[in-house]
This record gives C-alpha cells, sequence and structure tokens, in this order.
C-alpha cells in the first residue's frame, strides 16, 4: 500500500513498484494516516471488533501498479553501480583523503589504517 501525497500521481507509485519488484496497490482515501486513527478509534469505543477486519471492509483500492520487469533491471543495475561508487567514496573517507558531509548521529566509521610502504 502507498498513500499520502506521494500516491496521487502515478509516476512515483510506478517506480515503487518497478524498484521493489511488488505490487503497490493505491487507496482512495490518500491519507491513509487519517482513516488508520479513525479505525482505531472506533475499534477503541466498541464500534468496531477489530481493527483489521474493519480495515478490511472500509478500505477500497483506487489502483494497482503492477513492476516493469525492464524498468525492475534498470534499476537493479543503476543500484549495483551506485553500490560500488558508495564502498568507493567509504574508502576515500577512512583514509582520510575526503570527509563526509554528513554522519548519522551515533554512528562512529573506524578508520582505517593505511600503512606506509616500506623503505
Amino acid at each position: 500500500m502507498f498513500a499520502g501525497g506521494g500516491s496521487k500521481g502515478a509516476l512515483w507509485s510506478q517506480i515503487l513498484s518497478d524498484v521493489t519488484g511488488l505490487p503497490v496497490r493505491v487507496p482512495v482515501v490518500r491519507e491513509a494516516t487519517a482513516l488508520g486513527c479513525a479505525i482505531a478509534a472506533g475499534t477503541g469505543a466498541g464500534l468496531y471488533d477489530d481493527m483489521a477486519s474493519t480495515g478490511e471492509r472500509l478500505v477500497s483500492w483506487h489502483r494497482e501498479f503492477t513492476p516493469n520487469p525492464q524498468h525492475r533491471e534498470l534499476y537493479q543495475e543503476m543500484m549495483s553501480k551506485w553500490q560500488t561508487v558508495y564502498a568507493d567514496q567509504l574508502g576515500l573517507v577512512d583514509s582520510g583523503l575526503t570527509t563526509s558531509m554528513w554522519q548519522a548521529p551515533g554512528l562512529e566509521r573506524r578508520q582505517r589504517v593505511v600503512s606506509s610502504p616500506s623503505p
């Protein structure tokens, strides 16, 4: 399921399906968080028996996107190239030749010791 602002156009939904290789269903009610809260509140108030069956009953689908195998293959190739470039860039950071623009809080990269060639 893909909901929210990104689901309002077909492009992001199709890209998500192509990249993951999975079908992507877009609900009629795009603001799924609000609908989910209403279902949770109704269940908590005793109006509904349980959230799962109520969701199945109340959620209707606008459209389903299926993966395009050719696009999936292209995304897989691009991901492989990106992973290679990313690993190479981390190696440059580890060797001290460059620095990262950003580092996740709490993440510590171990410095790789680069030995100098023996004379």
